[in-house]
Parts: C-alpha cells; structure tokens; sequence
C-alpha cells in the first residue's frame, strides 16, 4: 500500500470519522452533543452505574429517616416553655418557664432555643438533670418522601430498559408483559 492509501484508509474508518467530527465540533466553537472523545462511554457509565447506586443509597437514607422518626419520641417530661429574652454583657439567652403538660412540674430559669421570641410558647421536653429545655421538632417527611419516590422511580426505569435490552427480541412479534402465569 502507498502512503496516500493508507492515509485514506484511516481517515474514512468509523472510529476516525468520529474523531475527526469531535474535533471539528470542538473547532467551530459548537455544542455538539456527545462531542467529546469518550463521552458515550461517561454517559453509561452515569446513567447504568453512577446514578443507580445513588438512587439506592436515597432510597435507603429515606427509609432510615421514616423508620427513625415515626412513633419515635425523646425521653423526658412534656410540656410548655415560655420565654423571654435576657441581656448582659453583649451575650443573651433565652430563659423561661417549663410546665408540664399535667401542671404538676414547674420549673422556673431555664434555657431555652436563642432563635425562640419574646412569649412565644413551645412544645418542649425537660429531662429534669439539664439548665435547658429541647424544643419538640415537627418532623416534615416530605423530602424523605419525594427522595424515596423519585429513587425508586429512576430504578424501575433503569430496570425495565435493562430489562428490554436483555429480552430476545422476535421480529414481527410486539413485546408485551404477561401479568398472568
């Protein structure tokens, strides 16, 4: 073979052609998609590997976040703090007084959440060994929620293209899933 040959040869083999459409995307300054030596390779690698594993790894942080908090509550005695804002210094503090729920407990000067108003009254608990009260949080699941649906969703759709991949493939034939045994 000459070298003019040889040179045609590599310039019109498919690996080439792409390398040489890349370059020339890259050139005109364009936004070609897929454009970059490799790109169809990181893109399975994210799509088939990298996202499925953190979509199981939300799921899972989901899961632990529901089971951690339903029916869940601290040790202590419940009840209502009342507070004010006291000022010395430069430094303030939130102090109050803690009732119980049944009316049986009163503790007058403890400490309470510095982001807490003047009066407002919270639902806290006091464990009776601490200068402070520990506001009782209400707990919104919906990130948990929509974390679990979208990973879950991300799976099946994963899954079900693995799935249609993998399956033999009859001409003529429509693909179709059989629900019944």
């Amino acid at each position: 073979m000459s070298g003019q040959q040889k040179g045609a040869e590599q310039v019109s083999s498919p690996e080439h052609a792409a390398d040489r459409a890349s370059l020339l995307a890259e050139a005109s300054g364009e936004l070609v998609p897929m454009s970059f030596p490799g790109a169809r390779r990181v893109a399975g690698w994210l799509f088939w590997v990298v996202f499925p594993l953190l979509s199981v790894a939300a799921l899972a942080f989901a899961i632990m976040a529901i089971i951690s908090h339903v029916g869940r509550t601290p040790p202590g005695l419940h009840g209502n703090f009342v507070g004010g804002r006291h000022c010395s210094h430069g430094v303030c503090l939130v102090s109050g007084t803690f009732t119980s729920d049944d009316g049986k407990v009163v503790v007058r000067s403890l400490i309470g959440d510095p982001r807490w108003k003047v009066g407002e009254q919270h639902a806290v608990i006091y464990d009776g060994k601490s200068a402070e009260v520990a506001g009782i949080s209400h707990w919104d699941a919906t990130t948990s929620v929509l974390a679990g649906v979208g990973s879950t969703t991300y799976l099946a759709v994963v899954g079900y293209l693995w799935w249609t991949a993998r399956t033999p493939r009859t001409s003529g034939a429509k693909r179709s899933i059989s629900l019944t045994a």
